[in-house]
């Protein structure tokens, strides 16, 4: 069974659709995986910057009975179950009827793909609940603010709290600096306190403020096919995040005991 890789923070506009979908693009390009890509969020901007992947359904979708029948995937692709703002309406429904449909229509793509990426809401609800508890690893990406830094507190909480109570085999895998700025002092403070209070999960590595990322996915691609001299440092600092969190992931997992890996 592949990997459910989630990313989610509770605090939004910290990069987290751009990252899941970089993620999903280093999987299948330097990777040569098979991804789906679950989008979750009603505003659906992994969805715009995938849209030229393959459409398997619409992420609401997940949510029912009626999933049909998904071809077969092949190596180094991207599939994509897009948001909508029907998902919106997901919120409304009964946890305890959607919420197993959305774990067993999840571990179905992990049995076919490699890889499952899925990019959560910026607030805990129940679809950003439903992704905890068919996932495995969460990535929390963050900006070095105030703000941000409270929410990874609640990310943390909500982890632990879904592993304890729904989906054991559930583990944070990192905590990723996003947006970082070497020249901000403040930045510098707050990176040293979180390394203080969160050291176990915060990624000893960083991606920088680039202007060649969203440029690169505004064009429909991952940085590094950017034919641009200054996409080359992004790229290095981008690949370098996602080497480090694979091995995390695939560390956690291979940890876990056999009978919570199913």
């Amino acid at each position: 069974m592949g990997n459910v890789v989630i990313f989610g923070n509770q605090k939004g506009g910290v990069g987290k659709s751009t990252l899941a979908v970089l993620y999903a693009c280093w999987l299948a390009d330097v990777r040569r995986r098979s991804v789906c890509v679950i989008d979750l969020d009603a505003q659906a901007n992994s969805s715009k910057s995938l849209n030229r992947s393959s459409a398997i359904a619409e992420a609401v979708e997940l949510f029912g009975p009626d999933l049909g029948p998904i071809a077969p995937p092949r190596e180094r692709t991207i599939a994509l179950a897009a948001g909508s703002r029907k998902l919106a309406d997901v919120e409304l429904a009964r946890a305890d009827l959607v919420i197993p449909l959305f774990r067993g229509n999840v571990r179905r793509l992990a049995q076919d793909f490699d890889a499952v990426v899925i990019d959560t809401p910026p607030a805990l609800g129940l679809r950003m609940s439903a992704a905890l508890i068919a996932g495995h690893a969460v990535a929390c990406p963050i900006e070095l603010e105030e703000y941000s830094i409270d929410g990874v507190a609640d990310m943390l909480r909500t982890v632990f709290g879904v592993r304890r109570r729904y989906n054991p085999q559930l583990r944070m895998a990192a905590i990723v600096l996003n947006r970082f700025n070497p020249h901000s002092l403040r930045q510098k403070a707050a990176m040293q306190d979180l390394a203080l209070n969160f050291r176990e999960f915060v990624m000893p590595a960083r991606i920088s403020t680039r202007s060649a990322i969203p440029e690169a996915l505004a064009a429909g691609v991952p940085v590094w096919r950017l034919p641009k001299s200054a996409a080359r440092e992004a790229s290095l600092e981008v690949m370098r995040v996602f080497e480090l969190l694979q091995q995390r992931i695939d560390g956690s997992k291979a940890s876990m005991p056999a009978d919570t890996q199913a």
